[in-house]
């Protein structure tokens, strides 16, 4: 019967971890990325340098696999300029080839506030960019990336 030294245990428990974070990077690589949507901005409170909002995002997952989320982060631009940054920690469970909605708070800089709104009077339309990062638990661990565009119209504002 021959025995397993030292080294060649050491070596086997790596051999193993390596295909388990290979295995677990392929099933991530195999996942789409989801569409995020803005549906609500609300104001929180402000201070003399800052202001808070909530911001209700709805999540569509194109996947045929239940995602467990266990946080969401992104920018919100407005006209190529960051208008807000926000991050949460939210356990949600987002049903394969479903949605689900979450409110992650962010905050602005009041001037970064100020040039938005007095660029605001000057356009007919306002472009954003949603950048971000969909966090997931469950094992899966790693981050699935999002990122929304289009124009606004100032009447619809």
């Amino acid at each position: 019967m021959e025995t397993m030294t030292a080294s060649t245990g050491t070596k086997a428990l790596f051999i193993a971890l390596l295909a388990l974070m290979s295995g677990a990077c392929a099933s991530l690589q195999d996942l789409q990325s989801p569409d995020v949507v803005v549906t609500a901005i609300r104001p929180l409170d402000a201070t003399m340098l800052e202001q808070r909002f909530e911001v209700d995002l709805r999540i569509y997952n194109p996947n045929n696999k239940e995602l467990r989320i266990d946080g969401v982060s992104f920018d919100l631009d407005i006209n190529g300029r960051r208008l807000a940054r926000g991050a949460g920690a939210s356990d949600l469970v987002l049903p394969r080839l479903g949605e689900a909605t979450t409110t992650v708070t962010v905050s602005s800089s009041v001037f970064d506030l100020a040039r938005q709104f007095m660029a605001l009077g000057q356009q007919e339309t306002l472009s954003y960019n949603l950048v971000g990062k969909i966090h997931l638990g469950s094992g899966l661990g790693g981050s699935l990336p999002f990122e929304r565009s289009g124009e606004i119209g100032s009447r619809e504002l």
